[in-house]
């Protein structure tokens, strides 16, 4: 079967225990995605990949077509059992090639995104056309919240049996391991791409303001993790300078996967204000399998993960003050109360994202098709 994707990035930090549990299950496993930094890392792990061009963003009519072509090829030469689909492109130009085949898709839509949630009504229109087209003739189509999958179904891009229902991308709960909270020091840590909408402006806004004005600001660190990227829906990079100049606070990029682990158990808290179509961030998850309180937004996806006064601090989109109230509450709370949000964190994920639900709904979706391997 095959796993089309715009990044081999995401692949890489996502579904590797899904290839493996695929393997398992005695399917051959092609990922076809661009390359990028993050393929050698997949062929090193023993994963075929088949590159095609296609960029994350922008809808140039000619770079969509070569993208199609593509990987109609590739799919023509495999001839997979399934695809499964991940992001906007892969959903609806790759699916539309899939169907063209008779090969089965499966869509996973992990938030609607950025250009569904448009402002712009023709973009939001062409984005809806072409989901339509995209998810019409797909074996199943998966969500990973309540809020997309009724939007989906009310704009009559899928019907009710298509639609499966599971808990985000789940969380890989052998990995991440509830550690104890650090002490003395109370480090906030934003991990996401740095887009706007993910709320990273807020996040250094809200940190400045805390390192400006609170007595006890000497033992606050804040760490930023994510890439970079210089493109208008971006942070600009003078701002990104401007809002990091503070020795307290660390700008370190992209990381390795593992490193993202290690930074999640140093931290006290970890912190996404995003107002993005988010599915159900993984960082929330794996923040919540660490043991780790989060201070999150009232927002599709991520409100999913918290339970205010229970597992942490729910705040409203794009507000500075609040996100910095919320912040103080955590500074505020103590060793002890901020341990109890981590370990109810952990019972929440350990009763309602284990990856695991969410691996065995893809092999039961496949386990029902009429090739499925046996």
């Amino acid at each position: 079967m095959t796993l089309v994707y715009n990044t081999c990035a995401y692949v890489l930090k996502f579904r590797l225990r899904l290839i493996d549990e695929l393997k398992r299950a005695g399917y051959e496993v092609f990922v076809i995605a661009p390359t990028d930094y993050a393929t050698s890392d997949l062929v090193n792990r023993g994963i075929p990949h088949r590159p095609i061009p296609m960029t994350q963003y922008g809808m140039n009519p000619f770079s969509e077509i070569g993208s199609m072509f593509a990987l109609r090829q590739i799919l023509k030469e495999l001839r997979p059992v399934a695809s499964l689909h991940y992001t906007i492109k892969p959903n609806t130009f790759g699916s539309m090639v899939a169907h063209q085949l008779g090969i089965p898709v499966l869509n996973n839509i992990a938030g609607a995104g950025r250009a569904f949630s448009s402002g712009n009504p023709i973009v939001r229109k062409l984005v809806i056309e072409l989901y339509r087209h995209g998810l019409r003739n797909s074996y199943a189509v998966f969500f990973q919240n309540n809020d997309d999958m009724a939007v989906f179904h009310e704009e009559g891009l899928v019907n009710e049996s298509q639609c499966r229902r599971i808990p985000g991308s789940g969380v890989d709960l052998t990995r991440f391991k509830a550690a104890p909270l650090p002490v003395g020091t109370i480090r906030f840590l934003f991990v996401g791409r740095l887009l706007k909408e993910k709320g990273i402006v807020e996040f250094l806004q809200a940190a400045n303001s805390l390192l400006a004005n609170v007595p006890n600001a000497a033992v606050l660190q804040f760490h930023v993790v994510g890439e970079f990227e210089d493109t208008r829906t971006y942070i600009s990079r003078h701002e990104l300078e401007q809002l990091t100049k503070h020795p307290q606070i660390s700008f370190c990029g992209a990381v390795p996967p593992e490193r993202v682990d290690e930074m999640i158990t140093n931290a006290t808290c970890v912190v996404l204000p995003s107002y993005y179509g988010e599915g159900v961030p993984r960082v929330l998850l794996e923040a919540c399998a660490s043991g780790r309180p989060i201070i999150t937004t009232d927002n599709v996806g991520c409100r999913d993960v918290l339970q205010p006064g229970i597992n942490g601090w729910l705040v409203p989109v794009r507000d500075v003050d609040a996100l910095v109230d919320a912040m103080q509450s955590c500074m505020n709370a103590g060793h002890d109360q901020l341990t109890a949000y981590g370990k109810n964190a952990r019972r929440f994920v350990e009763d309602h994202f284990d990856e695991q639900v969410v691996i065995q709904a893809y092999l039961d979706c496949l386990a029902s098709l009429p090739a499925a391997p046996h």
